[in-house]
């Protein structure tokens, strides 16, 4: 194996110690690893012979599911980076999110894009011998991934295999995945909070289910698919999880791992899990800028002074990433004072997709020669090291895990000849938030 595996080398590793384990299990279908391995093979060998080669973003458009992810990954295999959007996202924005794509992965109706369009069934893998796609680097991109924007335009950021290898290899050893492993994602793969559930489960030999929307919004549903399935460990949101509780019941939550992120957690979510299950409950915090996360906190471990905070600590790096709390001035703040968190690291991604200029204000080189993403978070670090989240330090919001810019909204609706003034305020609303226009 090369030096810097990628996660498309260790899923190859997988294909071959245990090719018949389930590998995804999708309300559309399933597939075991081999039969995962050879669509992604014939699919790989097709989008490259469209010239989709490293660096070059292929769209996907497809529903939620099995095929859907199958098609990320071949996209993966192919040297290509990826760009997933949800079927039901409005033309204008699918048009913005792969208008750097020259090919598009669906099976609908798509004689807007300009480029090549192809199914999303596999051709036949290449024949023995006969080379197929070139594999990936570590330096190569791996996905964009579309967020909001303050101008009304959709940023796409620029992850690389890198620093997703990072990462999922972190969340693997963190959770002590075990092949065979089942994991539950209970979000859209257009965003990254599912990633979380992917790629551990698939580099350590485990299955990833992909809850449909529908079940993954009932409490009684969701409830019987976690017992039918004995989900081993979880993503989800603090928001999304609370909803599923309004009747707890043990069975929504998973046999070993519970894992909350997307936004702030608080300790009355917690203690209501304690009260139902035992499951362990790690904190998880990232940008997507940061390749889905880059501090965690495992409950546990929670002293007097953590549950003294309004708010579950964000915790502290995970492997290879690298921290600082500034002032405006970018200088380190004394212990215990809030300022602007500052990662370093191997997550942190190449930047905004043709934006150099965003990306030279969020994206910065210090004196030292250390690469730092301004988050905009207002946290403050514990005696400890332990890091707290107090807020943001501008206007944008989290609502149920999506990053959401008011600023945003107020350009789309200030584009209406007849709006002379918008305002878009968020207005908390419980532990969620609402925006009133």
């Amino acid at each position: 194996m090369q030096a810097d595996p990628t996660v498309v080398d260790v899923l190859a590793e997988q294909v071959r110690r245990a090719p018949q384990r389930t590998a995804i299990v999708g309300q559309d279908t399933r597939f075991t690893y081999a039969e995962l391995d050879a669509r992604t093979a014939g699919l790989a060998r097709a989008i490259a012979e469209h010239s989709a080669t490293r660096d070059t973003p292929v769209g996907v458009l497809l529903p939620r599911g099995a095929r859907q992810l199958a098609a990320l990954l071949a996209v993966l295999r192919s040297g290509a980076a990826y760009v997933c959007a949800d079927t039901d996202q409005p033309r204008i924005r699918l048009r913005e999110m792969f208008r750097g794509c020259s090919v598009l992965l669906t099976d609908g109706e798509a004689d807007w894009f300009p480029g090549t369009v192809l199914n999303p069934e596999p051709g036949p893998a290449p024949a023995g011998g006969e080379p197929g796609p070139e594999r990936p680097t570590a330096g190569d991109l791996a996905y964009l991934l579309y967020t909001s924007g303050s101008t009304g335009k959709p940023k796409g950021v620029a992850v690389t295999h890198a620093g997703l290898a990072n990462y999922a290899t972190h969340l693997a050893a963190l959770v002590q995945a075990a092949p065979g492993d089942s994991y539950a994602t209970v979000t859209s793969l257009s965003t990254d909070l599912g990633n979380t559930a992917v790629f551990p489960a698939l580099i350590s030999g485990g299955c990833v289910h992909l809850v449909p929307a529908d079940t993954a919004r009932d409490p009684v549903e969701f409830a019987e698919y976690m017992q039918a399935n004995r989900i081993d460990h979880l993503k989800i949101t603090p928001s999304h999880l609370t909803a599923l509780l309004e009747y707890p019941d043990p069975e929504v939550l998973p046999r070993r791992t519970l894992l909350l992120g997307g936004e702030a957690a608080r300790w009355r979510l917690v203690d209501l899990v304690r009260d139902i299950g035992d499951c362990r409950i790690v904190n998880h915090y990232g940008p997507t800028e940061t390749t889905v996360g880059s501090l965690t906190y495992d409950v546990d471990s929670a002293s007097a002074g953590h549950r003294a905070a309004p708010t579950v600590p964000i915790g502290s790096p995970i492997a290879a990433t690298r921290i600082r709390i500034v002032d405006d001035e970018l200088a380190p703040v004394s212990p215990g004072s809030p300022g602007e968190l500052l990662i370093a690291g191997a997550g942190v991604a190449r930047g905004y997709w043709n934006d150099p200029e965003t990306t030279a204000r969020r994206f910065l080189t210090l004196a030292d020669g250390d690469r730092f993403y301004r988050t905009g978070d207002r946290v403050r670090a514990f005696a400890d090291g332990t890091v707290e989240f107090l807020g943001r330090l501008d206007h944008q919001v989290k609502i149920r895990g999506y990053r959401v810019e008011p600023g945003e909204i107020e350009a789309a609706i200030g584009g209406h000849p007849g709006v002379a003034t918008t305002a878009v305020v968020p207005v908390p609303e419980g532990d969620d938030v609402v925006l009133v226009f």
